[in-house]
């Protein structure tokens, strides 16, 4: 019997030391690459309006979160009960960037993409629509000045042959100087 009791303690005591020498390191600071800062521009609370007639749309409250590892967008509409949620992240197995923006009404969409010469590119795969068509969508941060983000979207429901604008919006950092004020 005493021998049974060793046998198992020996065992078990190998089983747990393999397993923790098996286990893959942890970074004590997984995002701290270079790529998790380059959405950084984005960060903070904004002020957001139409580009084309400066017609006040919204507010949004972008923050990195989770240790460094998301920037987290929540957006509330003027003028009505539309809020939403985006989830952003540098994913570095697939070395890309990815969104997952949630919204109060049921809207889900995913995109991908990468920052290409200071412009946060994102893509849709083409999403099937409830009329049967198949949406792709086509969506831009252009850092504009660091007070000031521009988010520009269009979709297509031609594969990518031709694009319509779905929205044009400035973000203006709140408490920065507009330069139109006139004493």
């Amino acid at each position: 019997m005493f021998l049974v009791r060793v046998l198992v303690v020996v065992v078990a005591t190998s089983l747990s030391l393999s397993g923790e020498a098996s286990a893959p390191p942890v970074s004590p600071e997984p995002c701290k690459a270079p790529e998790f800062r380059q959405f950084d521009f984005w960060i903070g609370d904004w002020d957001v309006a139409s580009t084309r007639d400066g017609i006040a749309r919204g507010t949004s409250h972008i923050a990195r979160e989770m240790d460094g590892c998301v920037i987290w967008e929540n957006w509330t509409s003027k003028g009505s009960g539309y809020f939403g949620k985006s989830y952003n992240t540098y994913n570095v197995n697939m070395q890309q960037w990815e969104e997952y923006w949630v919204d109060n009404e049921g809207g889900v969409i995913f995109f991908r993409g990468a920052l290409k010469d200071g412009v946060m590119d994102y893509w849709t795969d083409d999403v099937p629509q409830p009329d049967g068509t198949k949406l792709r969508r086509h969506l831009q941060f252009l850092n504009m000045a660091p007070d000031k983000v521009r988010q520009f979207s269009q979709g297509s429901t031609d594969g990518g042959r031709t694009w319509k604008v779905e929205y044009d919006l400035t973000y203006t950092r709140r408490g920065a100087q507009t330069g139109s004020a006139k004493p």
